[in-house]
């Protein structure tokens, strides 16, 4: 029980700190030949850890005492990005082009307790793209599982796949809320309801409003309104650089280089999931270099749990041959980077349990 109350604290530390503030962004963009998926960091702290997940490893759920914790095992290697060290993920993509990131949502509410398995809000990313090959799949595996009340922070998810179908996936009043492709107008999502920010966005020139759509954005609806302007802009023209103009959207819609409660805060990276050709583009604030991961390069060998690069990494282009091999050791310091920006800091034993969680996986080749 301990260690529940533990990640809960330390979850709830990490993620209450974005009331008032706009956390994190992402977008879906697809043309007659390309697809991809970006995602802004929007936060005070640049820590995070990138990490090759291969499949065929037999995982559990964080366990809550008195709840069915579930078991299994990843069908598909992924790469994943994560603030917790490897088994969490706040966005990813696997082998199948499946892309799925999460976003603060003050509003949700997860489902009361019931028969089905539980699971974190900061695993159930991890959890799908080990799982499904779609975002179909992830609609109906999402009806399986539970993400538990216990937890502080609430998110909600954004899925996108290599077949052109998207998902935002909400949980509102406890109860599960899904809008897919064909209720979208515009396939991107920050920190309201996806219902709440088409309505506001209709106040804006050029959205169905007046207002002008500002150069920089201080408040979510403002985020909101400029991606969906460059996101017009976009499908207006014949893109020749998909990746620099997703890029360039990020840029527009990041968020503001400090505030005066985090003078650090901003949007400490932008990433890129090209689906179609299963590569990872990625630019941090304090290095705007744009650097490269090709999926494919990597052999999905369970044996060794995972592979791992600090996304602060000071390298340039291609950087595959910068990633390390799993270890307990190495773990712990990505997640040592990431709880040295933290006001509060978690107890040995909290650390000792995210250090060691991913050790408890298992091979089945």
């Amino acid at each position: 029980m301990k260690k529940l109350i533990y990640i809960s604290v330390f979850l709830f530390s990490l993620l209450s700190t974005f009331s008032g503030l706009f956390a994190c962004s992402c977008i879906y963009l697809h043309t007659s030949n390309q697809i991809i998926f970006g995602r802004n960091f929007d936060y005070y702290n640049p820590n995070s850890v990138i990490i090759y997940n291969p499949k065929n490893l037999l995982k559990s759920g964080v366990p809550f005492p008195g709840e069915n914790i579930p078991r299994w095992t990843s069908r598909y290697s992924s790469i994943t990005i994560s603030l917790l060290g490897v088994g969490y993920a706040n966005s990813g993509m696997n082998e199948k082009g499946l892309a799925i990131g999460h976003m603060g949502l003050s509003e949700a509410i997860y489902p009361e307790k019931d028969d089905r398995p539980v699971i974190t809000e900061t695993q159930w990313i991890q959890y799908m793209l080990d799982k499904c090959a779609n975002t179909n799949e992830v609609v109906e595996e999402a009806k399986k599982i539970r993400i538990s009340k216990a937890m502080a922070s609430g998110e909600h998810y954004f899925v996108g796949d290599s077949e052109g179908n998207a998902a935002i996936i909400e949980f509102l009043n406890g109860q599960m809320v899904i809008h897919t492709n064909k209720d979208m107008s515009y396939m991107l999502l920050c920190n309201d309801t996806y219902e709440k920010s088409m309505k506001d966005i209709k106040n804006y020139a050029g959205l169905g409003g007046n207002k002008v759509v500002p150069e920089r954005a201080n408040e979510v609806d403002e985020v909101m309104a400029i991606g969906c302007n460059k996101i017009s802009q976009f499908y207006k023209k014949d893109s020749k650089n998909v990746i620099q103009d997703a890029f360039d959207i990020q840029y527009a819609m990041r968020a503001p280089d400090s505030t005066k409660q985090y003078k650090e805060y901003g949007t400490q990276y932008s990433t890129i999931f090209d689906i179609t050709n299963m590569k990872l583009y990625f630019r941090t604030k304090a290095n705007q270099a744009i650097r490269e991961i090709d999926f494919n390069s990597f052999k999905a060998d369970c044996s060794v749990k995972a592979k791992l690069l600090d996304i602060q990494t000071t390298g340039t282009g291609n950087v595959n041959n910068l990633f390390v091999n799993y270890s307990i050791a190495e773990n712990r310091k990505a997640i040592d980077r990431a709880v040295s920006m933290e006001p509060y800091k978690p107890s040995l034993e909290m650390l000792d349990f995210m250090q060691n969680y991913a050790d408890s996986f298992g091979c089945e080749k």
